[in-house]
C-alpha cells in the first residue's frame, strides 16, 4: 500500500480541492495511505525533523508546500516529491501549479467587456501565483490603454497588518472611481470588501471586486458576496 505524506495547508479552498482530487484518485487507483504531520511539528523539529520522520515512516511519496531552502533534504529521500508552488516554482521537483497569467488575463477581459477604464490589482507580495496573475491582468489592461494601479501586501502578523491596513485604506481611497479591482485571491478580496464596507465605498458601484479560488465561505462573508 502506497504511503503519501501530505505537507500542505488545509485552510484554503484551493488546497482542499487538491486534497479531494487526491482522495478520488486514490479510490480509483489505490488504496493509498495519507498522513499529514501537524503544523507544529515543523516548528519543533524543523525540516530535518520532517525528513527524518518521512524516513522512519517509510513514505513512498511527499506532496508539500516547501520553500527552496532545504530542497536538498527532500532529495535525500529518493522518492517522488511534488511541491505546491509558493514563492517560486521548483527547478528540481514536480510542481503543483496553474496558469496564473491566464487567470489574470481572464479577469481583465471580464472587466474590459464591461467597459471599465480604471483597473487595479491587489496582490500578495513575493508569491508567484499573485505575481503572475498581476502580470496577466496588467498585459490585457495595457492592450486597451486602460489606467492600471497596483498595491501589494503580505500575510502579516496582527501588529504588522494594522500598518498595512492603513496603507490599503489610503490606496483604495486614492483610486479613481469607478474602478475594476482584481484581488490575487478570495482572502485578499475579502480584505478589500471589509475596508470598503467600513468606509462607505460602494461595491460594485465604486469598486467592482473580483477574487480567485471560488472559496464560497470567504466570498459569502462579505455583505456583498465576492465574485
Amino acid at each position: 500500500m502506497i504511503k503519501v505524506l501530505i505537507l500542505i495547508d488545509y485552510s484554503s479552498e484551493f488546497s482542499r480541492q487538491l486534497l479531494k482530487g487526491l482522495i478520488r484518485y486514490s479510490k480509483d487507483n489505490g488504496p493509498w495511505i495519507f498522513y499529514r504531520l501537524p503544523s507544529y511539528y515543523k516548528a519543533l523539529y524543523g525540516k530535518e525533523g520532517i525528513v527524518q520522520w518521512a524516513k522512519e515512516w517509510k513514505a513512498d511519496a511527499i506532496i508539500a508546500k516547501w520553500d527552496h531552502d532545504g530542497t536538498n533534504l527532500l532529495a535525500e529521500l529518493n522518492i517522488p516529491v511534488i511541491l505546491q508552488n509558493y514563492k517560486y516554482r521548483s527547478e528540481y521537483f514536480s510542481n503543483l501549479t496553474g496558469d496564473y497569467i491566464g487567470t489574470g488575463e481572464m479577469a481583465a477581459q471580464f472587466f474590459i467587456k464591461r467597459r471599465y477604464r480604471n483597473f487595479a490589482f491587489y496582490g500578495n507580495k513575493g508569491v508567484i501565483w499573485s505575481r503572475e496573475r498581476a502580470e496577466g491582468f496588467r498585459r490585457e489592461v495595457e492592450k486597451t490603454g486602460g489606467n492600471y494601479f497596483y498595491f501589494e501586501s503580505e500575510n502579516l502578523s496582527e501588529e504588522e497588518w494594522s500598518t498595512s491596513h492603513i496603507q490599503l485604506d489610503e490606496w483604495l481611497f486614492s483610486l479613481p472611481k469607478p474602478v475594476a479591482l482584481f484581488a490575487c485571491d478570495d482572502s485578499f478580496a475579502l480584505q478589500v470588501a471589509q475596508i470598503c464596507n467600513l468606509n462607505n465605498i460602494k461595491i460594485p458601484e465604486d469598486i467592482a471586486l473580483l477574487g480567485v479560488d471560488n472559496d464560497e465561505l470567504l466570498c459569502n462573508l462579505s455583505d456583498c458576496p465576492i465574485s
